[in-house]
């Protein structure tokens, strides 16, 4: 069976991401795998057994409590956080990772150095980002896309929840600019966008979805905006994937700059 796995920690980020993860494995009728990770330097004069099943039995009383069906994992760290939840991502085949973030403020440079942005950077498994707000139901679900075809990768995934939640998919194309732009420019825009979308009008045409040019100083700004003006519940957005793991770690995407920045769940696909 296809899971998503959820990395946890007790933060009220990492169960914000819990409840939401919850929420996405009821609407694709996939398994919960939670996980949570005990140092080997935090034992004191418990032993790696005693912190395990303490940690267990507390896990399973949140589950208990948010009325969640989920199983638990609970390993001894011995690499660094984001290489461990991928590995156990691979090995139990998980479609989504879901995972808790600290920062809410884009100048926030502690999150450069969190284990989201890592495992951002290394996975390939789609990966829900857990905000201030846990999602039990979706509405508004708004996909950014622009001229580069890895942009279009999530289109029939955004679809496909957009059907099962009978949510709005609202599809934006933003175009930077910091000065006014004449509306012929912007039809031509238009036209372009739907000229890409054409392939799928066939499944488009099963949702409720809207396509959109949003003018804004830069991508991540107008994503950003476009979100908190139409009560958007879950971004979706694409990932540079074709870069190799060294540019990866150095390249600041637009989507890292909404990661930092969203109020709202964000899955990076």
């Amino acid at each position: 069976m296809k899971t998503i796995l959820c990395a946890f920690d007790f933060s009220k980020q990492s169960e914000n991401a819990l409840i939401t993860a919850y929420t996405v494995s009821n609407i694709f009728n996939l398994e919960l795998n939670v996980v949570y990770f005990i140092s080997s330097e935090a034992y004191g004069l418990s032993t790696p057994e005693v912190e395990k099943q303490e940690k267990l039995n507390k896990i399973e009383n949140f589950l208990k409590e948010k009325n969640i069906n989920a199983k638990v994992h609970i390993k001894v760290q011995s690499k660094p956080i984001p290489l461990e939840i991928l590995e156990l991502a691979q090995s139990l085949q998980s479609k989504l990772i879901a995972i808790g973030r600290s920062s809410y403020d884009i100048q926030d440079i502690s999150f450069i150095g969190s284990n989201a942005l890592s495992l951002k950077k290394i996975s390939e498994i789609p990966i829900l980002f857990g905000t201030n707000t846990p999602k039990t139901s979706f509405k508004n679900i708004l996909l950014p896309i622009n001229e580069k075809t890895h942009s279009l990768e999530p289109l029939m995934f955004a679809i496909d929840f957009a059907k099962n939640t009978d949510a709005k998919l609202h599809i934006i194309n933003v175009f930077e600019s910091s000065i006014s732009v004449p509306v012929e420019t912007l039809r031509l825009q238009e036209e372009k966008v739907h000229q890409n979308l054409k392939l799928y009008e066939s499944v488009l045409k099963d949702i409720d979805y809207s396509v959109n040019i949003v003018v804004s100083k830069d991508a991540g700004s107008g994503i950003l905006e476009y979100a908190n003006k139409y009560d958007i519940d879950l971004i979706i957005m694409s990932r540079r994937k074709s870069l190799n793991l060294i540019e990866r770690l150095f390249y600041s995407s637009t989507t890292s700059r909404v990661l930092r920045s969203a109020t709202m769940p964000v899955i990076a696909y």
